[in-house]
Order: C-alpha cells, then structure tokens, then sequence
C-alpha cells in the first residue's frame, strides 16, 4: 500500500501548522504524520519515524513553549546532517532575506518558502524536492537571491559561484541542473541574472568577462 509522501510539520503556532496540515490533506500523495511543537519533538520525531519531508520552520522553541530559539531550524538542520538522517528538509519562514535562504541551503535544506506562499506553491515544492530530488526555492525569494549586488562591485552568492564555474567548464544548464540537482529553468535564471550582472552579451562573454576580473580564480 503507497503510503504518500511522510510529512512532518515543524510549527509551535497550531493555527499555522494546521493550515498547511489543512492544505495537503486533499492530496492522494501527501500523508502528514504529524505536527512538532518543539525543537525536541522534532528530534524525538525524527529518530523514532520514517519522515520522507520536513517542513521546517526557522524559529521554535526548545522543551518548554516559552524559551524560544532564534536558530532552531539551523540547529535541527544541523542535527540531521551529523546523524545522517534520510529526510529532505524545506523550510517555511516568515524571514525572506537572502541571507537566511543562503545559510539554510549550506546547511542542507532542500526548500525554501515564505509563510505566504500559496498552496500550489507549497505542493510544488515537496513534489519537487521528494520526486525529483530537486532543490526548490520559492520563485520571488529566488529572484531577490539571484539580483543581488554589491555596491562596490558585483557580489555573487555560493551559488552564483559554483553555477559560473560549471558554465567556465562548458556544461550546459541541463548538465549544470542535474549536477546540483536543481530544475533547467532555475539554471537559466541564475545564467541570465549571470549575463545581466557582469553586461555580458552571452555566455561565453560571461566567462570572458569573468575571467579577465579573476572572478574565475574564486569560485
């Protein structure tokens, strides 16, 4: 019997975890196990049942519902990596700053989406991360990642690096995609915001331009 896809939902609001646990109860492949209140009971949870995707929200509290953590998610992102625990992480924070999306992927998070995001959206992103074994971020927050800049020159996020550095070795977005297991259509946009930062013409003026600036020395 095809049990679904194993949802454990990490949220100390019960109207919030609720709602998303409302939002994919309709869905033949989706099979929400639970809802973890507590840093704790995520842990307890993780060790004790087969969990295929974590809803992860960044900040909860640790054994009692009033001593809050402010790196929670980072923690038991953490906790998952060091006991190598078989589930795909995808966080759904009220914090969209690229620099929370950025930290959260170094860390192992498979997802990214804002508290706001829809639920086709929401589907998506499991389906995504669960099926096809793809990194997903929501679109919007993707965008901001990807149009970054520094005032004093052009900054590039980890990501920006390793995408320029494969483009440098003559992999195509397919191949780039299915390295990093990320879709064809978020390698595109990183190549195209790529292009557009360094006022590239093309691909092979990207890299031209990139390695006359030694951005190609870093990566």
């Amino acid at each position: 019997m095809n049990q679904g896809i194993r949802i454990l939902i990490a949220e100390d609001h019960p109207v919030v975890a609720e709602g998303y646990a409302d939002l994919l109860k309709d869905s033949e492949d989706f099979n929400v196990l639970g809802i973890a209140n507590t840093m704790q009971e995520v842990y307890y949870q993780l060790k004790f049942q087969k969990i295929d995707i974590l809803l992860l929200d960044l900040v909860l509290p640790n054994n009692s519902k009033t001593e809050y953590s402010q790196v929670a998610g980072y923690e038991i992102l953490d906790f998952i990596k060091k006991n190598d625990i078989n589930v795909r992480s995808i966080i759904l924070s009220s914090h969209e700053e690229p620099s929370f999306i950025v930290k959260a992927q170094s860390k192992g998070a498979m997802g990214y989406l804002s508290k706001k995001a829809d639920k086709m959206e929401l589907r998506e992103a499991i389906r995504t991360v669960e099926y096809d074994r793809r990194e997903y971020i929501q679109k919007n927050l993707l965008a901001t990642i990807i149009r970054q800049e520094n005032p004093d020159g052009i900054t590039l996020t980890q990501r920006e690096r390793c995408i320029l550095r494969h483009i440098s070795e003559g992999l195509t977005s397919r191949q780039i995609a299915d390295k990093l297991c990320l879709a064809n259509d978020t390698i595109r946009d990183y190549r195209d915001s790529l292009i557009k930062k360094f006022g590239a013409k093309n691909s092979v003026n990207l890299i031209k331009i990139a390695a006359e600036n030694g951005y190609l020395t870093h990566v």
